[in-house]
């Protein structure tokens, strides 16, 4: 299984940094998939959710946390990051330069990166935001082999490259 990329911003953020890393030839990747009976199915957990009851063997492009959890609950499912490389979504947080309540929204910036809720998003089986906090239940950023990718690229291709790769599965 594969996410479908219209549901899945971790998918599409895969894809279009794969692409944005091999060029056109990078599609050969996605044929192959669906040569080799891959189906897109769903959003992440859509997606491995067969993986999970033996229907399907391997979910590609889906989210690592949600394949942690499944492990740490007793489920047959392991995590195995492709040794050419792979693609980490970054999920930023921000302050709006006219943002009313400025100082709130320091505040809340600061608690983001605080040791506590750093803690808690590696417990959430998530990669922190800070280096110097470890998760222990799961690969830390580190330990990734990761593509180098092109995130204005990514941006401006996203929905050419979702029908494109949706054109494939169908």
């Amino acid at each position: 299984n594969i996410p479908d990329p219209s549901l899945s911003g971790s998918a599409l953020d895969f894809m279009t940094g794969y692409l944005s890393a091999k060029g056109d030839s990078g599609w050969d990747l996605f044929k192959q998939y669906k040569s080799n009976e891959v189906a897109m199915a769903g959003a992440n957990q859509e997606a491995l959710d067969p993986v999970i009851t033996g229907a399907k063997s391997v979910v590609a492009a889906g989210v690592d946390y949600m394949a942690y959890k499944a492990k740490a609950d007793g489920e047959p499912v392991d995590i195995v990051y492709p040794a050419e490389g792979t693609v980490i979504s970054p999920r930023p947080a921000a302050i709006i330069k006219t943002s009313p309540n400025v100082d709130n929204a320091k505040a809340f910036i600061d608690y983001l990166l605080s040791d506590e809720a750093q803690a808690l998003v590696a417990k959430a089986y998530l990669l922190p935001g800070r280096t110097d906090v470890k998760a222990e239940n799961r690969a830390n950023l580190e330990e990734i082999k990761t593509f180098d990718v092109n995130w204005e690229w990514m941006n401006e291709h996203g929905d050419e490259v979702s029908s494109t790769f949706t054109q494939i599965f169908k």
